[in-house]
């Protein structure tokens, strides 16, 4: 959204200790893979004149089923957006707090380690396996769990970085992002930071120009968490050592006062060793925005494209792997930047 519309987005967020506080016992549980058999274990706009889609809500802390593969009770998801008042300097990621035997106080999630899967790069993109998996959550009431089943595909590891973006404007092929805040990252002067204030057409025509194209959000969602029922790509608990969004639920302070280069964020990678995948940017996919999801294939046309992951702009519960956001053809703001993908 332009940056009043992203203003206006809602603020009530509950607090990740009420969900712990609820049900302790949810806190304390193991992940174990299905199909793949990886163990997880505790430790460490719409267009003119075009329908504008209604906002999700959220109204319940989805972190308490952190460690669970199974879908708690539904509740309803929003994506908010609300220029923080920065930090000059990055703060340090808030400790979670132990008790002597090291385990978490009540009202804290235990911290969650995932086995990554080593798959083949090349080009700065890896090659991830696709299968059956299910897609989404009973979280938000726009991300319906539904069965999908994905074809091998690559994917970039790192989001788009100036200095890509920069080379395809400089050969004609891709138009200069868009500056509509004075944080858009294409004139900061560092060439390793992900390009923001991308415009869905102009993310779509790099893609291209490089020979590959924007996503799916099956595709996207895949990357960020393979066949596990994870709240966040590197496990069960937010935090700015992770990922580069809003320190917490409370939308007034950044972990940063602008995303970071991509891919120094390596603790934060996703089982399949995607960086950035939560916070940063949030990125565009393929896909058209439906607020109503089912297990047929992905609309042809729409108002506005999905939008996936958070940024840092976002509170980490709208940061998380099946959280669904939009961006309509005006949506060019400097939490918005993307990736690409090919087939195989």
């Amino acid at each position: 959204m332009l940056m009043s519309e992203e203003q206006s987005r809602p603020r009530s967020m509950s607090r990740l200790s009420r969900a712990c506080e609820r049900s302790v016992k949810l806190c304390a549980t193991a992940f174990i893979a299905s199909a793949m058999g990886f163990l997880l274990a505790p430790g460490a706009g719409a267009q003119p004149g075009g329908p504008t889609p209604a906002r999700p809500s959220l109204d319940n802390d989805p972190y308490a089923a952190a460690a669970l593969p199974a879908n708690p009770p539904a509740v309803g998801a929003a994506r908010p957006g609300v220029e923080p008042r920065h930090e000059e300097t990055e703060p340090a990621d808030p400790a979670t707090p132990t008790t002597a035997a090291g385990a978490p106080r009540p009202g804290q999630l235990p911290k969650v380690t995932i086995l990554h899967v080593a798959v083949p790069e090349k080009g700065g993109m890896l090659r991830l396996p696709g299968g059956r998996f299910t897609m989404g959550s009973a979280f938000a009431k726009n991300e319906h769990p539904r069965p999908m089943k994905l074809n091998p595909y690559w994917i970039d590891r790192t989001e788009v970085t100036v200095g890509d973006y920069r080379g395809c404007v400089e050969k004609g092929a891709c138009a200069r992002p868009a500056r509509t805040a004075a944080s858009c990252t294409y004139d900061a002067g560092d060439p390793h930071l992900p390009v923001s204030c991308v415009h869905w057409r102009d993310a779509d025509a790099f893609c291209r120009a490089a020979g590959k194209r924007l996503p799916s959000e099956a595709e996207w969602e895949f990357a960020a968490r393979g066949q596990m029922s994870t709240p966040f790509p590197w496990g069960g608990v937010p935090g700015c050592t992770y990922a580069v969004t809003m320190v917490n639920e409370m939308p007034d302070r950044s972990c940063a006062n602008r995303p970071a280069d991509v891919g120094t964020h390596p603790s934060g990678a996703s089982m399949f060793g995607v960086q950035d995948l939560t916070g940063n940017v949030e990125e565009w996919t393929s896909d058209w925005y439906m607020e109503t999801v089912g297990n047929g294939p992905a609309p042809h046309s729409g108002s506005a494209h999905v939008l996936r992951g958070g940024g840092w702009l976002t509170t980490p519960k709208y940061s998380r792997t099946t959280t669904r956001s939009w961006g309509s053809a005006v949506e060019a703001g400097p939490n918005v930047g993307f990736r690409c993908a090919r087939d195989e």
